[in-house]
């Protein structure tokens, strides 16, 4: 049985008495295409893939890097796309958990707190020096500095040595279950000797990180990045021989370019679209499931926000089934807890219990007058008034707004919406700058387990620049379950604790679960897939250049 919480009994309303966002005509379900494997040629869907070269891949970015070191500019979509193929992961993790060796040729654990890494010889970076133990440890100790963006993944690494002449040991500060794959996710290899000697400028135009990858940087706007094949790579090679990422910020735009043939691929960010983008002559449209979710969060530090009432009055006022619609279509799943069951099932001992666990979780229904109620309960009974930035290129978020300022205007709530760009929205969430209502977009685990995500957007000790509570919240029994989650353990303890939180959550408010949303690929003429598709996983660990290959 879940804990028991102190406190007030929300009901799961099913009436809508507000209003709710427009909802756009249904758009028709893409499914992920299937393929199957023979010796030198694939079939996926109605294209059969070949070893072809490729002589120009140009793939289109929503937003352009805010450096090409990713320590600097966190995401996957972007930075992680791009250097995944010049600086490696030691090993590539999928969103299934599975790992593969990449430049580390094993990875043992010894003991609960010990990660050995032994690294493949002979492997030389694109400036014609090999790749060291030292350039690994380096490596390590940048990305997962209190200073990086991606620090939150390597939160529990404490130290990292070099223990022989291809083997680097990383000591951990108490028993981590997810340790290995946030060191696999956010640790992108460069060679040390280089970074040193351009430390301010690492990551700039002229500076771009020197890798081991299948290419090397020839050129960085802020419009477009071009990558040449790497000399010393002399592993299986990608049939692309150049590629080239082109900043297509808008979503409409990116189609247009891909029917001009201007680029070959991209995301898809508006999924209300994917039926144009399946109309582009040739196009091919991969959908698949993913680990990322989002969700509202609401600051409790501050005013009204502190106040449970009126963030319950939040939480009554969105229409989630409506802007999941508006926004996505069918590319999205609702949210019931603060979590997917697939980060849940491993501690809960089946994705079934899991599920069965946030089935019985208290939900906020839309309703005016429970919004209402609640307010009156508040130091706010008259309204207040909040400014909510959103990024734009997410057309789900101004959905969001629009459909929160719409509703709580009813209750003398004023609602500001401002558009902001996706790198002015991580700047201030990486330095915890973030205040008021905000909506977190993409947000994903890094490995199937309730540690990564649920593990780090609560408790004390998540609060501050480069880590990700962003509701600055937690409670005494909240930290005391945060531990136990973010600890490798026994996984009836780690269950109970993960029940704690996600009860107390729902009870509190802090955060507002939405939707989960699939990931939405698209490649043009020519081009495919061998396999049904690519997440975000491969997109920051490189392994989807290796995925793509030219039709016959």
């Amino acid at each position: 049985m879940p804990p028991t919480v102190p406190g007030r009994s929300v009901r799961s309303l099913s009436r809508r008495t507000m209003l709710s966002a427009a909802i756009l005509t249904a758009l028709t379900t893409v499914a992920a295409t299937a393929c199957t494997s023979g010796d030198d040629t694939a079939t996926t869907g109605t294209r059969r893939t070949t070893d072809k070269p490729i002589p120009v891949l140009d793939w289109a970015l929503p937003n352009a890097p805010a450096s090409l070191d990713y320590a600097k500019s966190y995401d996957n979509n972007t930075t992680g796309a791009v250097m995944s193929l010049v600086t490696e992961p030691l090993e590539r993790v999928s969103s299934t958990g599975a790992f593969t060796p990449n430049l580390a040729a094993s990875v043992t654990q010894p003991d609960t707190t010990t990660l050995v890494y032994r690294l493949r010889p002979g492997l030389r970076f694109s400036n014609g020096e090999e790749l060291t133990a030292q350039d690994v440890a380096w490596s390590i100790g940048h990305f997962t500095a209190a200073t990086a963006q991606t620090a939150a993944l390597g939160q529990q690494v404490g130290g990292v040595s070099v223990t022989g002449p291809l083997e680097v040991t990383v000591r951990l500060k108490a028993p981590a279950p997810t340790a290995r794959a946030g060191i696999a996710l956010a640790t992108l290899v460069q060679n040390a000797g280089f970074a040193k000697a351009h430390a301010k400028t690492l990551g700039n135009a002229g500076s771009a990180p020197v890798g081991t990858g299948p290419y090397q940087v020839d050129s960085q706007t802020a419009e477009k990045i071009t990558l040449v094949r790497n000399p010393n790579y002399t592993r299986t090679r990608p049939a692309a021989d150049k590629v080239v990422f082109s900043v297509v910020p808008d979503d409409t735009a990116r189609q247009l370019a891909l029917r001009s043939g201007s680029v070959d691929g991209g995301p898809v960010t508006n999924r209300k679209s994917v039926a144009q983008w399946k109309a582009v002559p040739d196009a091919t449209v991969h959908a698949s499931p993913s680990l990322s979710q989002n969700f509202l969060a609401m600051d409790v530090t501050r005013a009204p926000f502190d106040d449970v009432h009126v963030r319950r009055a939040v939480a009554h006022s969105i229409d989630v089934a409506g802007v999941m619609k508006a926004g996505f279509d069918s590319y999205a799943q609702p949210m019931k807890g603060l979590v997917p069951a697939g980060e849940l099932a491993g501690v809960a001992g089946s994705r079934r219990t899991a599920e069965a666990f946030l089935d019985g979780l208290p939900r906020y229904g839309l309703s005016e007058a429970d919004a209402r109620a609640e307010l009156a309960k508040s130091a706010h009974p008259q309204g207040f008034s909040t400014t909510v930035e959103y990024v734009k290129d997410y057309p789900w978020q101004e959905f969001t707004v629009l459909n929160l300022q719409r509703n709580m205007r009813a209750l003398g709530v004023k609602i500001t919406p401002k558009p902001v760009t996706a790198n002015a929205w991580y700047a201030k969430f990486f330095k915890h700058e973030l205040t008021g209502i905000t909506l977190p977009f993409g947000f994903g685990a890094s490995y199937p387990d309730p540690a990564p995500l649920l593990g780090k957007l609560v408790g004390g000790t998540n609060i501050g620049p480069q880590k990700i509570n962003l509701a600055n919240w937690t409670t005494p029994e909240v930290d005391r379950a945060q531990q136990v989650v973010a600890t490798a353990g026994p996984r009836t303890a780690r269950w109970i604790a993960a029940q704690t939180i996600l009860t107390q959550v729902a009870d509190q408010v802090p955060y507002v679960p939405l939707f989960t949303e699939d990931e939405v690929y698209v490649l043009g003429k020519g081009l495919a897939f061998d396999k049904p598709g690519i997440t975000s996983f491969d997109l920051s660990n490189g392994s989807w250049i290796f995925s793509l290959k030219s039709t016959a």
